[in-house]
């Protein structure tokens, strides 16, 4: 035949009229290991993309108010006020600043948070997770990423 026997490679196939390119024993092993090592892969590499907390100081923390349209009245807008959060918080001599908007009016943000307070935080490319006193966290869109002045640094 030739220098490969393809009979011990394949299944046993009794019918010479089979193809035995269907039942290679090898592919029909390794196809479920590959799948299973992508699947692993891709798992483990969601649990690799959160980020450490890492610790910061409260600039400046301020509770303000704009104005949701909630509709129209013949060109007239009816709006209610809206409450949100801003914050500003120093990481390693970058500034950070977020908005944080609650879900209800009278959700609040922790009161032991105040200005030049240390706080713990971890950050991602477009939010900031600041922990609070029971283990939860906040969650701020990041509006603006710089460094900080030289004169704050130095207090």
């Amino acid at each position: 035949m030739g220098i490969f026997s393809f009979k011990k490679a394949f299944l046993p196939c009794k019918n010479t009229e089979c193809s035995p390119a269907l039942y290679l024993k090898s592919r029909m092993l390794r196809r479920p290991a590959i799948s299973f090592m992508l699947l692993l892969m891709a798992a483990s590499a969601g649990y690799a993309a959160q980020r450490e907390y890492v610790s910061g100081t409260i600039l400046e923390l301020r509770q303000q108010e704009r104005d949701r349209v909630q509709l129209y009245i013949v060109n007239t807008a009816i709006v209610t006020p809206e409450p949100y959060y801003t914050i500003a918080i120093d990481v390693n001599g970058t500034r950070y600043e977020g908005e944080f908007l609650p879900h209800n009016p009278h959700e609040l943000l922790p009161s032991f948070w105040k200005t030049d307070e240390s706080v713990s935080l971890r950050l991602d490319k477009h939010f900031m997770y600041v922990k609070r006193e029971d283990g939860s966290e906040v969650k701020f869109l990041i509006l603006n990423k710089s460094p900080l002045h030289a004169e704050r640094a130095t207090h």
